[in-house]
C-alpha cells in the first residue's frame, strides 16, 4: 500500500471508529457508551499488540484477564500497566477465571514455552526490570463485568483467550451481546490444521465445549484464523519474504510517537526477539508469532476485509496491507475512544 493509500485508510478508520467499521464512510457514529467492547484476554504477545488496536477505535468497557498464556492476576497487572496512559480514561481491568492448570501439565501438553512467556509477559515483553505483583481480586468478576457494561446498549466481545471466564459472564449480559469474535477455529478444528484445535480450546476443553454447544448458538459469533502458507516456519528464506502473516519491525516502527501507540512501540522494540518474524529462524521461542489475535481484532473493526474459509474467516488483505492497517488502527489509540 502506498503512503497515500495508508493515509486514505486511516481517514476511513477515523471516520467510523465509533462503530468499528473502517472503510464504510456512510456509517453514523454512536455515543461511546451506546456500543461497547469487552476484551477477554490471556495476555500473550499477540494480545499485547491487539488491545491498543481496539482502544482507539471502539469504546472498551472492560478488559477481562483469563488463564492461558498468563495467569489472571498477573495478566491483569500487566494490562493495567500497558493501558495506564496519562490523560486518558481509566479502562476497568477485571481479574477473570482460571482452572489452575499445573505447570507440569502445561509443560507436558504444550512444551515449556508457555511458562517462558508467562515470565516475559509479566514484565511486559521484558520491558520492566522485574515482574509485577499480582492484581488483587476485587469482588465477583461477573458482577463487575455486568456493572462495566451497564450503560452499553450493545456489547461486542473479543475472546482472545480461553472460554473459562466467558462461560460465566456471558449469560449475565446475553441480552446485550452483539458480535462475539473468537481467536481460533471451531471446536473440532479443520482437517488441514496441524494441531486440530486452537490453543484456547485445548487449554480449557470443558469451557470451550460449554461455549460452543450451549452459549454461542443463537449469538452472532465468528471464528478467526490466520491464512496459512508454506513459508510460515521459514518466513525469511528465499521466496518467502513478505508472504507470512506475522508482525514485523517495520510495522512497530511506524507506530506514533505519543500516548499508547508510542508506549506499545517502545515495549515491542525493547525486545523484538520475542515477536518479530524478521528473525524467526534464529529466535527460538521468540519471534514465532503470527497475526492470531490481531486478526480477531481487525475482524471486529473491519469485517469487510475478511472472507469465509470453511467455518472460520481469514483476512483477504496481503500481509503488507494487514500490517499497514494494524498500524493505522493502533495509532488511533493516542486518544481513547
Amino acid at each position: 500500500m502506498s503512503r497515500l493509500g495508508v493515509a486514505l485508510a486511516l481517514s476511513a478508520v477515523v471516520a467510523v471508529s465509533a462503530v468499528g467499521r473502517a472503510g464504510v464512510a456512510a456509517a453514523t457514529p454512536v455515543a461511546p457508551a451506546d456500543s461497547c467492547v469487552v476484551i477477554d484476554t490471556d495476555f500473550d504477545i499477540d494480545d499485547m499488540m491487539s488491545i491498543p488496536t481496539v482502544i482507539g477505535a471502539r469504546h472498551v468497557a472492560a478488559i477481562v484477564t483469563t488463564e492461558g498464556y498468563t495467569l489472571p492476576t498477573l495478566g491483569a497487572s500487566a494490562v493495567e500497566r500497558l493501558v495506564a496512559e496519562p490523560g486518558q480514561r481509566t479502562i476497568p481491568v477485571i481479574v477473570g477465571a482460571g482452572i489452575g492448570r499445573p505447570e507440569s501439565d502445561i509443560a507436558a501438553t504444550f512444551g515449556d514455552y508457555v511458562l517462558v512467556y508467562r515470565g516475559i509477559m509479566n514484565r511486559l515483553n521484558n520491558f520492566l526490570p522485574t515482574g509485577l505483583a499480582p492484581a488483587p481480586v476485587a469482588g465477583d468478576y461477573v458482577q463487575r463485568i455486568a456493572a462495566a457494561v451497564a450503560d452499553c446498549r450493545r456489547v461486542d466481545v473479543l475472546v482472545l483467550g480461553a472460554f473459562t471466564s466467558f462461560v460465566n459472564y456471558s449469560p449475565a449480559i446475553r441480552d446485550k451481546l452483539g458480535r462475539v469474535v473468537i481467536t481460533g477455529r471451531p471446536l473440532e478444528g479443520d482437517p488441514e490444521l496441524e494441531a486440530g484445535e486452537s490453543f484456547n480450546c485445548v487449554y480449557d476443553r470443558p469451557a470451550c465445549e460449554t461455549a460452543f454447544h450451549e452459549q454461542l448458538p443463537g449469538l452472532d459469533h465468528t471464528f478467526v484464523d490466520v491464512p496459512r502458507t508454506a513459508c510460515d516456519t521459514t518466513p525469511n528464506k528465499a521466496g518467502c519474504a513478505g508472504t507470512v502473516y506475522g508482525p514485523t519491525l517495520a510495522m512497530a516502527r511506524a507506530l506514533g510517537s505519543e500516548g499508547l501507540p508510542n508506549t506499545l512501540k517502545q515495549i515491542m522494540l525493547n525486545d523484538s526477539a520475542t515477536w518479530a518474524i524478521d528473525t524467526w529462524e534464529q529466535s527460538g521461542y521468540g519471534g514465532r508469532s503470527m497475526f492470531w489475535d490481531q486478526s480477531t481484532v481487525l475482524a471486529l473493526l473491519d469485517p469487510a476485509d475478511f472472507h469465509q474459509v470453511g467455518a472460520h474467516v481469514e483476512t483477504a488483505l496481503s500481509p503488507r496491507d494487514f500490517q499497514h492497517k494494524w498500524t493505522a488502527f493502533t495509532n488511533l489509540a493516542a486518544s481513547y475512544a
